[in-house]
């Protein structure tokens, strides 16, 4: 937008237009109309400023007042110093924003959104990424939260565009159709700005639940947030070694952690075109899905949910846990090597002491309550064998022990007696031990185990999309808008992760959270200065200090040594 003057008759008439290229030619359009400035008083120079600063863009209060002040207006005495109009955020917003471009974000965003015109998809999408990053706030107030950061400039997207309507309109594009395209480019692209192969995948499922009943894609299902009462979604995510996101996958809430991998294992090969180990926990790695793998020559490093006994697994190894390989943290190792996989078992004693301790218990706890039924026999407060049987199961069952404790009736009348089982008694034997499987033969079992470990970044991950990122609880309700809510929170943990593995590059000991805290206090502030009859406006950068300067190049946010947007 530019102030421009229209002379008529002696006189000169200003006005703020917009200009726009429309097949070819340049148009303008009148966004506000100022007239003859030659005898403003204040209040007039007051209404016109507030009006100019709807418009979103500040340089035109800088003309505004460069031109009446050439008329012969006398700027007041109270900006005759200096007084700071605004201030801005900075450099949280900067820095992430310096990672899209690296990444190439808003192009391919734009890329794969199938839109014909209008805003820009990826600015919005970069927007609301970098929005969960800072300040998670609803789609309703995140204009009111992009007016207060420095994002317009760095982005060149005035505030006035991005409005709700336009924020919940960009949902409806990002579908997964789309944005699984969009992620693989991404992901593509990341590989290469910052130079390293895809070693290997972790895959975790999670869930986030609905308040209320409104969302179709909802259905009640197995809660990993212990809130079996609210329908919810099931959604798969997938990282790297360098705990950089890869994809996600939505699902309606009873999806199954077993019936998740191959939609997932299909579309890391097919779109992706990655070949790396898959890392998987026991609630994916089902036999079923291990020989699907085999089937596909897929590589993998799995936990098993199989039970030692039966696998005959101690049996085939031929040799006392005594003699295992030392894999760390109190855990041995041995390994046997049957068809197509490698087979890792582990013997922790620490867990083994704990497993015991924690089944004892229950077990106490469970006879302490059939004792009690015992005395409700005698004491004729029971009067039927079904209803003495089904206290009995119900015990059982509440404290887990039914293969643990043998009940039998008496002969005559309602009493029973009870002991404990051979399997309570053989059970101690096989605790302590885990089962891996591995594709990958020619890595030890320290190998093995060590890298299993390192799975924990896919569970941090998804704690950090959950609370931190604002995936949960959900509080859009359409299918599309849910969809493309959860990309958007993906892709805010996907630049949240660039900064870690920056981070971690140059060896700087501190936490995303403690950095983001850090360039929190970098504030773009607006500084009016006057003296005499001119007047100018700079944009200056505040809370600059040490750590901060060392954030700054860490992340690349200046180029050649200037910081975007504001004077040296």
């Amino acid at each position: 937008m530019f102030i421009q003057a229209i002379p008529r008759k002696g006189h000169k008439y200003y006005a703020i237009y917009e200009g726009k290229r429309i097949n070819g030619k340049v148009t303008r359009k009148t966004k506000l109309y100022l007239g003859s400035l030659e005898n403003i008083d204040e209040p007039k120079r007051l209404e016109f400023e507030e009006k100019i600063k709807k418009l979103d863009d500040p340089a035109l209060i800088t003309k505004f007042r460069s031109i009446i002040v050439s008329l012969g207006y006398k700027l007041p005495s109270s900006l005759t110093d200096i007084s700071v109009e605004e201030t801005f955020d900075y450099g949280r917003e900067l820095a992430f924003h310096k990672v899209c471009e690296e990444i190439d974000f808003v192009n391919i965003v734009d890329k794969f959104s199938n839109k014909g015109g209008g805003p820009s998809i990826g600015k919005i999408v970069e927007a609301m990424s970098i929005n969960r990053n800072c300040d998670p706030c609803s789609y309703f107030k995140l204009q009111e939260w992009y007016s207060r950061s420095s994002l317009p400039i760095f982005l060149k997207f005035p505030c006035s565009e991005l409005t709700y309507d336009v924020s919940l309109n960009a949902l409806d594009y990002l579908q997964p159709e789309n944005t699984i395209k969009m992620q693989a480019a991404i992901y593509e692209n990341i590989r290469k700005v910052y130079h390293y192969d895809c070693d290997r995948l972790d895959i975790d499922l999670t869930s986030t639940y609905f308040e209320g009943n409104k969302c179709i894609l909802a259905t009640f299902g197995y809660s990993r947030d212990h809130r079996p009462d609210r329908p919810q979604i099931v959604i798969a995510f997938i990282v790297d070694q360098k705990g950089i996101l890869v994809t996600h996958r939505v699902w309606s809430g009873n999806q199954s952690d077993a019936k998740s991998l191959e939609p997932i294992d299909d579309c890391l090969t097919q779109k992706f075109k990655l070949d790396a180990p898959r890392v998987m926990d026991r609630g994916i790695a089902t036999w079923a899905n291990l020989d699907y793998m085999d089937k596909n020559e897929e590589r993998y490093l799995v936990a098993i949910r199989a039970k030692i006994k039966a696998t005959k697994f101690l049996d085939e190894v031929g040799m006392p846990s005594e003699k295992w390989i030392d894999v760390g943290e109190n855990e041995v190792g041995a390994s046997i090597i049957k068809d197509k996989r490698k087979y890792i078992i582990t013997w922790n004693s620490s867990v083994a002491a704990t497993n015991r301790k924690e089944r004892e218990a229950r077990v106490e706890k469970a006879e302490k309550e059939l004792i009690k039924i015992q005395d409700a026999v005698t004491r004729g407060r029971i009067d039927s064998r079904k209803k003495r049987d089904e206290k009995i199961g119900h015990i059982k069952s509440k404290f887990g022990v039914t293969r643990y404790i043998n009940t039998k009736g008496d002969n005559k009348g309602f009493g029973f007696s009870m002991k404990r089982s051979n399997a309570f008694i053989e059970a101690k034997n096989y605790d302590g031990y885990q089962i891996f499987a591995t594709t990958e033969f020619d890595l030890t079992e320290k190998d093995v185990v060590e890298s299993y470990r390192t799975r924990d970044q896919i569970e941090k991950a998804i704690q950090t999309l959950k609370c931190a990122l604002s995936l949960h609880p959900q509080y859009v309700r359409t299918t599309e808008h849910v969809l493309g809510n959860i990309f958007v929170c993906s892709m805010a943990y996907q630049l949240r992760s660039i900064l870690k593995m920056k981070l971690k590059n140059n060896e700087i000991c501190m936490s995303v959270d403690d950095a983001m805290a850090v360039l929190e206090r970098l504030k773009e502030v607006e500084i009016v200065i006057g003296k005499g009859d001119e007047i100018e406006v700079r944009r200056k950068l505040g809370g600059v200090n040490s750590e901060s300067r060392t954030l700054i190049d860490v992340f690349n946010m200046a180029t050649n040594g200037i910081l975007p947007g504001v004077e040296p």
